[in-house]
This record gives C-alpha cells, sequence and structure tokens, in this order.
C-alpha cells in the first residue's frame, strides 16, 4: 500500500497502527460502520460476508495472512459496504483513516497533491490486482472453465471500489480476451494473464 513511499514516510503513517486480536468468530466490523481504518491480516483468516434476502448470513470472500481490506476506507472514509468476522483466531494490523490524514496535513500543498494522486493511482493498481485474485478464487471453487454468476455491484463493494471503476476495468479485460461476459456472467477466457494481473 505504502510502497511509493520512503521509509521516514511509511514509518510515520504506521507509528499509530495497532495490532489487534480476534477471537475465531469475533464480529471485527459491520456493514455500515464508519470506514475509519485499513487493515492488514498478519494472522488467521477474516470472512467478509453480507445479509442476503432472506435473512442468512452470505459469505462472500476471505482474506488471509498477508491480505490487505479496507484500504479504500483511507482515502473516502465511507462507510463499511460489508461485515467483517474472525473465521479462525485472528492477528490484524490496523492502520487509523486519522493517521493518515494527519499525515497528508504536514506535506506542502504540491507534495500532498503529489501524494494524493500518487495514492489514487496506487489504489487502482490494488482494485485491479483483488479484482484479478477475486475471480481467479471464485473460478478455482467453481470447476473447469466455469461460468461467474456475479454483479459489478457485487465485485465493486467486494473490493472497495465503483461500479464504474469495475465496469472499465472488465471491459478492458474483455478487449484483451482475457474474460468473456454474457448476461451477467463473467467467463476466463485467459487465466494465464489473469494470474498475471493478480
Amino acid at each position: 500500500m505504502f510502497s511509493h513511499l520512503s521509509d521516514n514516510e511509511a514509518d510515520a503513517i504506521l507509528a499509530e497502527a495497532r495490532i489487534v486480536r480476534y477471537g475465531d468468530g469475533a464480529l471485527i466490523f459491520t456493514k455500515g460502520d464508519p470506514g475509519n481504518s485499513m487493515m492488514a491480516v498478519l494472522r488467521g483468516q477474516v470472512a467478509i460476508g453480507d445479509p442476503s434476502p432472506d435473512g442468512r448470513h452470505v459469505v462472500l470472500t476471505v482474506f488471509r495472512e498477508g491480505d490487505v481490506f479496507g484500504e479504500m476506507a483511507l482515502l473516502d472514509g465511507k462507510q463499511r459496504s460489508a461485515t467483517a468476522t474472525a473465521a479462525a483466531e485472528c492477528e490484524l494490523l490496523v492502520v487509523p483513516r486519522l493517521s493518515f490524514l494527519r499525515f497528508l496535513e504536514r506535506r506542502p500543498d504540491e507534495r500532498l497533491r503529489r501524494t494524493n494522486e500518487q495514492v489514487e493511482d496506487l489504489a487502482f493498481l490494488t482494485l485491479e490486482r483483488r479484482v484479478a485474485k477475486l475471480l481467479l478464487r471464485l473460478a478455482d471453487e467453481a470447476g473447469p472453465r466455469p461460468k461467474l454468476k456475479i454483479s459489478q455491484r457485487a465485485l465493486a463493494e467486494l473490493v472497495g471500489g465503483s461500479r464504474e471503476r469495475i465496469n472499465k476495468l472488465l471491459q478492458q479485460w474483455k478487449h484483451a480476451e482475457i474474460i468473456a461476459t454474457n448476461q451477467g456472467s463473467i467467463q476466463i477466457c485467459d487465466r494465464e494473464a489473469l494470474v498475471d494481473l493478480a
């Protein structure tokens, strides 16, 4: 997330980060909660889910050791789009949005604009990687040459992006013949290309 920053700059942001431990099944945040932090899984697993229309809780994806989630909260601070629960005993590194904003405020105006642009670019690249990883994971669970029934809105919520950006990304991949789309389904045509993107 902060690979474009110097070590001192990254340290300034991470200085206020904290490690939080959750027991198996513990609630981390709920859909609609303020987006006030980014989290990285140091140990364990985190299930991201959403209630279905019939009231059941549907697990949308699972983050494992090394995965980062909630990073868009550092940029927009919007409400959480899903609920996060510890799928096993886990340890998370939590980076508060306030410490990130204070870091930006200490930058001169020119540096602030450049840092914002760099973070936004990085967020887009991270979005691309996240969408590729998610499609590959769903495909692995669905079997050979699957047609993935998932809406662009659901993809956007899962990876913390906007529907517009997801649509643009999928159109690019469709044009490159990496995927094919048909009536709300996505089929992976060039798995190796998608693996490279992930």
